[in-house]
């Protein structure tokens, strides 16, 4: 009998142990392309939900702290943005980075550029209609987006199903999404952005720079969520009020 448990604890472990080197095998090309770190939270930070784990705290690489690489000019250094970022779970970079330009047809055809949105606050989601983990944060995306349609942010939720709008298609009608929805059929653009698991997301600066990177499913219309893009909203050169406050 012992004999037994002895050999389930060590298949156990052997589970274990692969899921964490497939989940480091997702995660670290995006973290190795971008230059991002995970993100320290302060002593006064909310501790994580348990429906939301940080994917950052098993991949943490030593010597990429804040005090041993200064953030670039360009990302958010304030304190109080910091429990935020480690709540969400989500990656910021060590060192400035552009986000790559692009260009992509939207469901209706017509071809939408990254570009074309410098000024404004980005949310950019990499998704495909076969992703569990992406049905189920599209509902809280388009109540993000909701919230802050009025002001200088935008949500683009780029598809890499291989059917294009014909798969995308009806799955963005039978959820109601009204945010811009991108096709990416071959998947060159993810490919260039390092994606490797799906929901992907990043967060772009109204300069084009790449201020987090959020890898696997968010509530993204939880109250820490929209503290953050209320916060980068209130950085951006034009002041805004915070739309969050009109809903309370």
């Amino acid at each position: 009998m012992k004999s037994w448990r002895l050999l389930i604890v060590i298949i156990l472990g052997l589970a274990g142990a692969v899921a964490v080197s497939l989940w480091k095998h997702i995660e670290m090309p995006v973290r190795e392309r971008l230059g991002l770190e995970t993100p320290s939270p302060s002593t006064s930070a909310p501790p994580p939900s348990a429906n939301h784990p940080s994917p950052a705290d098993d991949a943490a690489q030593p010597g990429r702290s804040e005090t041993a690489r200064p953030r670039a000019s360009g990302v958010p250094s304030s304190p109080g943005f910091d429990p935020l970022f480690a709540t969400l779970g989500i990656l910021r970079p060590v060192e400035q980075s552009e986000a790559l330009d692009f260009t992509l047809p939207d469901l209706e055809g017509r071809p939408v550029r990254l570009r074309e949105f410098r000024g404004k606050l980005v949310l950019l989601n990499f998704w495909a209609t076969w992703c569990t983990p992406c049905l189920h944060e599209m509902p809280s995306m388009e109540r993000l987006y909701q919230t802050f349609k009025q002001t200088p942010f935008v949500l683009l939720a780029v598809s890499t199903d291989r059917q294009g709008a014909q798969a995308a298609g009806p799955f963005v009608e039978n959820l109601k999404l009204t945010f811009p929805v991108l096709l990416d059929s071959a998947a060159e653009v993810s490919r260039h952005y390092g994606v490797r698991g799906l929901p992907t997301s990043y967060l772009i600066d109204p300069d084009g720079r790449i201020i987090g990177a959020a890898i696997g499913g968010r509530d993204w219309s939880r109250t820490e969520a929209k503290a953050l893009i209320a916060g980068l909203l209130r950085q951006a050169p034009a002041l805004i009020d915070d739309p969050t406050q009109a809903h309370k």
